[in-house]
């Protein structure tokens, strides 16, 4: 397995715990009473929807469809009241509707979401941006749904909008370096007390790495091309530079470059194994081979790291063991490397491993906050996203990766 680099399980007995196990939180999700959830995509319906999709795929016979038909229209009739963000809000209910619809191939309809471009044109056109910069509330988290809009339809205007705001809020140095600064007003500003100084965070969900995936798919509008080019070499010169120099550390990055000689832990939203992936697609994009090494360097260096090393409490896809699963394999597909490959397999016997110690508990997301843990049903953090990750390991598909920023 691992000399082919890939993850699929050649075993009976493993893919038949897997499936085991996915049918059990396919259960949990689809049975669940969604009535007064919200519909987000990272911890709502939306991302129920996401994962019930496509275990249906694998298994038609797991999901009741009239139950799966039923979520979708709470989730349709209600797309007016929502807030416009990723997390929460029409960014990310939207970007499912459109994965789902494109799903359909033949009978894609071209005309379902366009009032929703035109809202977001509208509702994004400030100069300058003046709110959130960040993936998960603010003006980069649109970027999925623009990217899997433009696989159908023009997005020229929309991407011109998420560009312009992004590059309106660019720092850029002297020396040819482009960052951004978490705004004073943010909720994500990690110190509070000196708000008038600049702040860079360095985790893909709210700094500099998050908006530089956010831009990467604008390259392929061509009149934005050298803009957004010249905003993800600078950005990537800048994060680069702030590479922990430490040659003990367990991370390369920290969690901002006011901490980078700390270590970051692992997982999506934080750490280097999203900073590597996301240099490594930009390295490809722009034909900058050195990017990509760097990526490839980070990368290997962050397997040598365990759960306890890792800061991995539980299983979730933002910072658990079964998420990093799926950043293994997203890296061995852009960046094929056998301890790569291997790395991807080691969480995934972990996952395996946790359950058979603690059956549908290990799965269950923890409270930093309480320090405890809970059954959660959504993508970014519970079962939605631990089944999608659990999938991606049978069939190989990661398609809906880019709903993180991740492909």
């Amino acid at each position: 397995m691992i000399d082919n680099y890939n993850l699929l399980p050649e075993k009976k007995e493993q893919k038949e715990k897997i499936e085991h196990i996915i049918h059990q939180l396919v259960k949990s999700v689809i049975d669940a009473d969604t009535t007064q959830f919200h519909h987000g995509l990272l911890s709502g319906v939306a991302g129920h929807l996401l994962f019930l999709y496509n275990a249906h795929q694998w298994n038609p016979q797991w999901v009741d469809e009239t139950l799966f038909s039923q979520k979708l229209e709470q989730l349709q009739d209600r797309l007016a009241e929502q807030s416009f963000e990723l997390s929460n809000g029409l960014a990310g209910q939207a970007w499912v509707l459109e994965y789902l619809n494109q799903a359909e191939k033949d009978d894609y309809d071209a005309e379902l979401l366009e009032e929703v471009d035109a809202l977001f044109i509208e509702s994004l056109s400030h100069d300058p941006w003046p709110g959130e910069i960040e993936t998960v509330m603010g003006l980069s988290g649109y970027s999925p749904y623009a990217a899997r809009r433009a696989r159908f339809s023009d997005q020229t205007q929309l991407w011109t909008v998420i560009v312009n705001g992004l590059a309106s809020t660019a720092t850029r140095l002297d020396n040819g370096h482009i960052t951004w600064s978490q705004p004073s007003n943010s909720v994500y500003r990690l110190d509070k007390e000196a708000l008038d100084e600049p702040e860079y965070n360095i985790g893909l969900a709210h700094g500099v790495p998050g908006i530089l995936a956010a831009l990467l798919p604008a390259l392929n509008i061509e009149q934005l091309k050298p803009q957004v080019s010249e905003l993800l070499q600078g950005g990537c010169d800048w994060l680069l530079a702030h590479q922990n120099t430490n040659d003990d550390a367990f991370s390369c990055f920290g969690t901002c470059a006011q901490s980078s000689q700390h270590d970051s832990r692992l997982g999506w939203c934080y750490g280097d194994l999203t900073i590597a992936l996301t240099l490594a697609r930009i390295g490809h994009a722009l034909g900058r081979p050195s990017y990509v090494e760097r990526a490839l360097e980070i990368a290997l260096h962050s397997t040598k790291r365990d759960a306890e090393s890792g800061h991995i409490n539980d299983a979730g896809l933002c910072h658990g063991f079964a998420g990093l699963v799926t950043i293994y394999q997203l890296l061995n597909k852009i960046m094929p490397h056998p301890e790569l490959a291997s790395t991807a397999q080691t969480w995934l016997d972990y996952t395996l491993a946790q359950y058979d110690d603690r059956g549908i508990e290990a799965m269950y997301s923890f409270n930093g906050m309480d320090k405890c843990y809970n059954e959660d049903l959504g993508l970014l953090m519970g079962y939605s996203g631990i089944g999608l990750a659990l999938l991606a390991a049978l069939n190989d598909d990661t398609s809906w990766a880019d709903c993180l920023l991740m492909a």
